[in-house]
């Protein structure tokens, strides 16, 4: 095998090794939240009754930003794991990325939301999910939620729609002087903190992020603040799986182009003419003194 070739093969076996150990590491924090789940709360319960305890569970965490990162250094920027946020708590961020991947585990369909600020920036993040009376929401850096007068829940759409929502709520919990719950929304910005502009995805997140939002809303207009979010998302270490997966795929027809160009070019120039080895046994020896003797008397007729 060449040289380049055992080099591209270094190279894959290294990235299919990252990938094993990812694939291993989701597999283990999996274990770890469903049991830490199963201690939060019971499977009977209605979903909305389990992102409540989920709540309860976070509420004495620490709120400060999770610096742990999966694996490397180098993947910070996928920020803390959920089971990384289980244990050492975290912001709005992380907490609802473990909130999500908790319901998730049991079937419940939940997505984390970005709410932006009235001067256009993110600033916090809460989930909505698919409760037994619809979609509810949730924040789980306050442990607050939205109850409807009549039953069940207020969904994103409704807070969107009428800031009156969020205000009341909030207002009503201070006066309630609840603890700790009344406690930690004394400190809700409501100014700040609002949902008259909320997306699924902060595109806000890099340079490249808000390129990519722009060709979306170009197309899709507002449906672009409303992409279903994939579920591996909250998963950093599925995320990695997937992005060595598709550095694999571009190695690969790399791979592919230059062996194709190299058999194009082999081929335009065609192999150089060589006589035969067997064709010059066959050759009679008189015939080649001949040609050497036609050559020579040639040679001095000229000299003449």
């Amino acid at each position: 095998m060449k040289l380049s070739g055992k080099i591209w093969l270094v190279i894959v076996l290294l990235l299919v090794g990252v990938q094993g150990v990812a694939l291993a590491v989701y597999w283990r924090d999996r274990r770890n939240l469903e049991a830490l789940f199963d201690r939060i709360a019971s499977p009977s319960l209605p979903p909305s009754e389990q992102a409540k305890l989920i709540a309860n569970y976070l509420e004495m965490k620490s709120a400060d930003t999770n610096n742990s990162y999966f694996l490397l250094p180098l993947l910070r920027f996928l920020r803390a794991t959920a089971w990384q946020a289980a244990k050492e708590g975290g912001d709005c961020a992380d907490r609802s990325r473990l909130m999500v991947a908790l319901l998730q585990l049991r079937g419940i369909q939940a997505s984390k939301w970005a709410l932006y600020a009235p001067n256009g920036s993110p600033v916090h993040a809460v989930i909505e999910l698919e409760s037994e009376q619809g979609k509810m929401v949730v924040d789980p850096l306050f442990d607050m939620w939205f109850p409807r007068p009549g039953g069940g829940y207020y969904a994103i759409q409704d807070l969107e729609q009428n800031p009156e929502i969020l205000r009341q709520r909030v207002l009503g919990l201070r006066a309630s002087g609840e603890e700790p719950l009344g406690w930690a929304v004394n400190g809700y910005p409501l100014n700040r903190y609002v949902y008259d502009r909320v997306r699924t995805i902060n595109w806000d997140k890099s340079t490249h992020m808000r390129v990519i939002y722009r060709v979306f809303y170009r197309f899709m207009g507002e449906g672009a603040d409303r992409i279903s979010r994939p579920f591996f998302v909250e998963w950093p270490s599925l995320m990695s799986v997937f992005g060595i997966g598709g550095l694999e795929a571009l190695l690969l027809l790399v791979w592919l182009s230059l062996r194709w160009r190299a058999r194009r070019r082999r081929a335009t120039e065609g192999p150089l003419f060589v006589t035969p080895a067997s064709q010059r046994a066959a050759t009679p020896l008189g015939a080649l003194s001949g040609r050497a003797l036609s050559k020579d008397c040639s040679t001095r007729q000229s000299s003449k």
